[in-house]
């Protein structure tokens, strides 16, 4: 493991790579609640939207867009969009 550290360029532990998804609002049950998820977007396309319904938020979630939030505590989905998305989530757990 140390090794692998040695090499290892972010603080968090777990990457999800997301391509082209819509994702009905849930919880990351896997995700430490003391931590941020950072999830940013990039790709071909337009009118994408995050939801987070427990907090009554909505956001534009075009590409380039990067957001910060409790992916334990805050349920977050992302509606279906035309085109070619990518997304990157960056994310704690206890272990990998």
């Amino acid at each position: 493991m140390s090794e692998t550290l040695q090499y290892w360029a972010s603080v968090f532990n777990t990457l999800s790579i997301i391509s082209i998804r819509q994702t009905p609002n849930h919880r990351d049950h896997l995700s430490i609640p003391e931590c941020f998820n950072i999830l940013t977007t990039v790709g071909n396309y337009s009118n994408a939207r995050m939801s987070m319904p427990s907090l009554q938020l909505e956001f534009r979630y075009n590409p380039g867009c990067m957001i910060g939030f409790s992916g334990k505590i805050v349920r977050h989905g992302v509606h279906a969009v035309e085109g070619d998305q990518i997304a990157w989530a960056w994310y704690m757990r206890d272990s990998v």
